[in-house]
């Protein structure tokens, strides 16, 4: 975790010592977000609609190419059934034996820090036109899950099936502290004054580092974040 701090903040010293150019904005961006893991027996079991919203900056090294980053809050997430295994899920306050079927709807808060290159055409009336592509990091500060299903119980040496319906429990030891997907995107800005304008656009973003941490699961498999995110925000 420090080496990684470490070297994204080394980055982010060596783009600004080297650019030509800082242009600033402020984003609040509705996205919809979703898990896939790669076991055949846990399967992707909706989508969940979040704001990532914060700060960005792109340092020019030329005229129209710049390496874009930023300081985001990002709310996200995604729903996962687990089909034929019981899992060990591990809340705040308690660890549930949950039956085969059961659905886990995963609810992350992150703070994001995005690295990408940017490549912007030249002003075509009030618009730049612009494409990117680079990764995310994600750094995991809040979690929590709604659970439907069924769990195992013991009672009075009697191991019995229970039906629960939990909402939002804590479940940090279930989400890793760091992940990391890489992202494409284009879009325009729309320039109202000389140094001012709304940009807007679509950005895909596909983890490849596992969301969740198997340190409780009898499957160890990779389970990636997924999001499309609507960007508005204003540059100045």
């Amino acid at each position: 975790m420090k080496k990684i701090a470490f070297v994204l903040l080394i980055t982010l010293l060596s783009i600004s010592v080297y650019s030509q150019g800082v242009r600033m904005g402020l984003t609040a961006s509705p996205q919809v977000s979703w898990m896939k893991s790669d076991a055949s027996t846990i399967s992707s079991d909706g989508s969940q609609f979040g704001f990532n919203f914060g700060l960005m900056t792109d340092f020019f090294f030329a005229e129209r190419y710049s390496f874009s980053t930023g300081l985001m809050i990002n709310n996200t997430g995604g729903k996962l059934k687990y089909g034929e295994d019981t899992l060990t899920f591990k809340t705040n306050d308690k660890t549930y034996e949950l039956h085969p079927g059961t659905s886990i709807k995963y609810k992350i808060q992150y703070i994001d820090i995005p690295l990408a290159f940017r490549m912007e055409s030249n002003q075509i009336g009030y618009f730049v036109y612009y494409a990117q592509f680079g990764v995310t990091n994600h750094f995991r500060v809040g979690a929590s899950a709604d659970i439907e299903g069924e769990t195992f119980e013991i009672v009075d040496d009697v191991k019995s099936i229970k039906n629960i319906s939990i909402n939002g429990a804590g479940c940090k030891d279930e989400i890793d502290l760091y992940s990391m997907g890489y992202n494409i995107g284009a879009g325009a800005n729309y320039y109202f004054s000389k140094n001012t304008a709304i940009t807007f656009g679509l950005l895909y973003t596909n983890g490849f580092i596992d969301v969740t941490s198997n340190k409780n699961k009898q499957i160890k498999d990779n389970v990636s974040l997924r999001s499309i995110t609507l960007k508005v925000g204003v540059l100045f």
